[in-house]
């Protein structure tokens, strides 16, 4: 149903590839994701300047990047039906990359470990991946309500802070 792979990339920030996995499987299923192949790339700051700046053409640090690589299934524009998740029926190949230092940098702004802010980027990336975005004001509340809602999931609660959106998303064909 799933093919998770985890590239950790990085020194900065320790932790089990298990974990990733296991909160790729509880979003993609909240989700209704029929199936998929995600690829997760734990990598550091200089590395995602770089790949923000190659594919996005954006000269700056971020949290997350996403690329839907393959998307097939689910209905077309679900985004006016309430209560049905937007992965729903859907088949996804796609890559998530995210930022550790980003996370250790950003976490205690928000009071929590860097590794919870990791797991919310991962979270971010994939529902970026099932059709959500955040870049209207319409959309961005959406996509923070079903971010708490995938955290409560993984029993990981947020911290009540307000969050701009900092990251980027790209669907790039292959």
């Amino acid at each position: 149903m799933f093919q998770v792979d985890v590239a950790n990339n990085q020194h900065h920030l320790s932790f089990d590839s298990e974990i990733l996995r296991s909160v790729v499987r509880h979003t993609l299923n909240a989700e209704q994701v029929t199936a998929a192949t995600i690829s997760i790339a734990i990598i550091d700051s200089q590395t995602m300047h770089t790949l923000n700046r190659q594919y996005l053409n954006h000269d700056y640090d971020t949290d997350v990047l996403s690329f839907l690589l393959d998307c097939s299934g689910g209905e077309s524009d679900d985004r006016g039906l309430p209560g049905i998740p937007r992965g729903t029926g859907k088949t996804i190949d796609g890559e998530v990359i995210v930022n550790s230092e980003y996370a250790i940098r950003i976490a205690p702004d928000f009071g929590w470990e860097p590794l919870s802010e990791l797991i919310l980027y991962v979270i971010h990336g994939l529902l970026h991946l099932c059709g959500y975005d955040d870049l209207t004001r319409v959309e961005l509340p959406v996509m923070r309500q079903r971010e708490r809602e995938i955290l409560a999931l993984i029993n990981l609660e947020q911290p009540a802070t307000v969050r701009p959106s900092t990251h980027t998303s790209a669907r790039r064909d292959t």
